[in-house]
Order: structure tokens, then C-alpha cells, then sequence
């Protein structure tokens, strides 16, 4: 399962020889095993802000069981907010968390076409992965956290009550019951029209033609929290 140098490079934690291959045009994306989930299991910031700057696929899954509705790489940090918030920052895509059977009329309207839903059956949903009796008290911050990067999203019932016995419910119920403001709104409709690629290459946003202020909004720099550990 292992083919590339940039493989070994991220194994070994070797951020200046992936840093040197990804310069010279090495593929992230092009390992059975994708680089970005050893790095992000890892718990290698570095290597994994390096590898989504050159384009690496955030929503990858892990091709060997690709059994969940969501991207792989969340599930390997549910207890780190740090590199969650990485990989939010860059462009995961937080609604497939929120999509269910549970919710299956709302969900469908949204989010789906037909091809979806019969591979959508067939799969693990996040509210299924996270409701586990080892993970379960992880629920309301991981929800709180992952309404920062989304417009309305339906709660599904068994997600929402899990949630109404966490301490953040009232804080998350308040958000899904008042619309999201504008300003939010905006960030997220200008991201999609930027594309991930754009976003996440720190080239092209320096050279974007913006107000250096908008530019940390739209790459959420205030949830950088890795950024803030490096100053």
C-alpha cells in the first residue's frame, strides 16, 4: 500500500523532504493509503497544513474501507480541536456530517441526487459513529465546533439527544433556532466560488486583490489555533 517517496517522507515525519518533493511537483493524493491521513493521525500539524498548501484532497476517504458517509480524516482527531479545526479550516466538508437516515426526507431535498442514496445506505453515519458509549461525551463539543463552517444543518433526533444531555446544548440550540448572519453566510458563498485549491494555496491568497482583513476571514483565521501556537 505504500508507493511514493513523499509516502515515506510523511511517515517519518520528515517535513523538509516532503516540503522538497511536494516542490518538485510530488502528488499528495496519489498513495492508496493518502499522506494526509498518516499525517493527520500522526498528530503532524505541520506535515498536514504542508500537504493541504499543495492541494492534498481534505475529503479523502481510506480507500481500503471506505465504510462512513463522512471524509475519513475527522475521525482520527475527534479528541484533538486543533487539528479538527485544520482540517475544517481547509475546506472539510462538514454537512456530510449531518447527513442521515434519520433525517431522510430533509437530507435527500438537500444534499443528494439518487446514485447518492444507494451509497448512502450503505454507510456509516457520523450521528451512528459518534454515539458510541466511548465517544459519546465528545458530542456537543464536536457539534459546536462543526457549526462554525456550515449555513442551517437539521439535527437529527438521535443526534439531538445525545446533545440535550451536554453542557453546550443550550448554546447549540440557540444557533439552529436564529438564522445565521449574514456575514457568515458570505464567507462560506465566497469560499465555494474561490475553490478549495485556491483557498488552501497561501500563494494565491497573498496575491488575492483583498483587504487583509477579509482574507483571514475567509481562510478562518480566527480559528487558526495552530497559526496562534506558532507566534
Amino acid at each position: 500500500m505504500r508507493k511514493t517517496p513523499l509516502y515515506f517522507a510523511v511517515c517519518n515525519g520528515d517535513v523538509t523532504c516532503a516540503e522538497m518533493l511536494l516542490e518538485a511537483g510530488a502528488n499528495p493524493d496519489l498513495d492508496p493509503l493518502f499522506c494526509l491521513l498518516v499525517a493527520v493521525r500522526a498528530s503532524h500539524y505541520e506535515l498536514v497544513r504542508l500537504l493541504l498548501a499543495y492541494g492534498a484532497n481534505v475529503n479523502c476517504f481510506f480507500t481500503a474501507i471506505c465504510d462512513t458517509v463522512f471524509p475519513t480524516a475527522l475521525q482520527y482527531c475527534l479528541h484533538d480541536e486543533l487539528m479538527m479545526r485544520l482540517l475544517l479550516n481547509n475546506g472539510y466538508h462538514v454537512e456530510s456530517c449531518f447527513q442521515c437516515e434519520h433525517n431522510f426526507c430533509i437530507f435527500t431535498q438537500s444534499y443528494t441526487t439518487d446514485d447518492d442514496t444507494c451509497s448512502y445506505f450503505n454507510k456509516v453515519t457520523f450521528c451512528d459513529f459518534i454515539s458510541v458509549s466511548w465517544l459519546k461525551h465528545l458530542v456537543g463539543r464536536l457539534v459546536r465546533i462543526l457549526l462554525d463552517y456550515v449555513i442551517h444543518v437539521p439535527i437529527c433526533p438521535k443526534l439531538q439527544k445525545i446533545l440535550e444531555t451536554q453542557n453546550e446544548w443550550p448554546e447549540i440550540c440557540d444557533i439552529l433556532r436564529n438564522p445565521r448572519c449574514l456575514q457568515h453566510l458570505c464567507r462560506l458563498a465566497i469560499r465555494k466560488r474561490i475553490t478549495l485549491r485556491r483557498l488552501n494555496n497561501p500563494r494565491f491568497m497573498s496575491a488575492l486583490p483583498f483587504p487583509p482583513a477579509l482574507k483571514n476571514y475567509l481562510i478562518y483565521k480566527e480559528y487558526d489555533l495552530y497559526g496562534r501556537m506558532e507566534i
